[in-house]
């Protein structure tokens, strides 16, 4: 399975996350992850934030998906000397639930923000397959350098659990 089919929708036969590695009921479940990829489906309503958990003594697997549907309303607040380098470090995160509401705000070191209200959430760990190569060795694209390795939407993963949003369908 890709990242992007769990965009589409989580498998629901998933074994659900202890409550300490869900994000909708401890506070503090994805401080210090880090989010690397935004994914919006503007047409689908829906909203997928990727996370790094490399450096997040909290959650198992390699990497994680936020995925908030019937999106409304999404912003992104940042320092301007953030740049393509900038390694967002979540510092805390807001959750409001309600039935048929969503809202989530995360706060990341260097100075940025993440906001995303919809209808509901779902929240699941992955475990990302390591690369097959070795890392490009190109000088002239530090970018490709920095983001090997890091799973982003086309990237094989094993889901680990899934925790689900107060009004979530399965």
């Amino acid at each position: 399975m890709m990242v992007n089919d769990l965009l589409i929708g989580v498998p629901g036969e998933l074994p659900d996350l202890l409550d300490e590695e869900n994000p909708f009921l401890s506070a503090d479940a994805l401080v210090a992850a880090q989010i690397t990829r935004v994914l919006v489906d503007v047409l689908g309503g829906t909203v997928g934030v990727l996370l790094e958990l490399g450096q997040s003594p909290r959650l198992r697997g390699t990497s994680a998906l936020l995925r908030v549907t019937g999106v409304v309303q999404q912003s992104w607040r940042s320092t301007p000397t953030a740049n393509e380098f900038t390694a967002w470090s979540i510092t805390g995160v807001t959750v409001q639930q309600r039935e048929n509401e969503f809202q989530v705000v995360i706060d990341c070191f260097p100075v940025g923000a993440l906001l995303v209200v919809g209808s509901a959430a779902d929240f699941t760990l992955l475990h990302a397959a390591a690369p097959e190569a070795a890392p490009p060795d190109h000088p002239f694209d530090p970018g490709a350098l920095i983001r090997f390795g890091i799973a982003d939407e086309s990237t094989e993963v094993e889901p680990i659990g899934v925790a689900r949003s107060a009004g979530s369908c399965c």
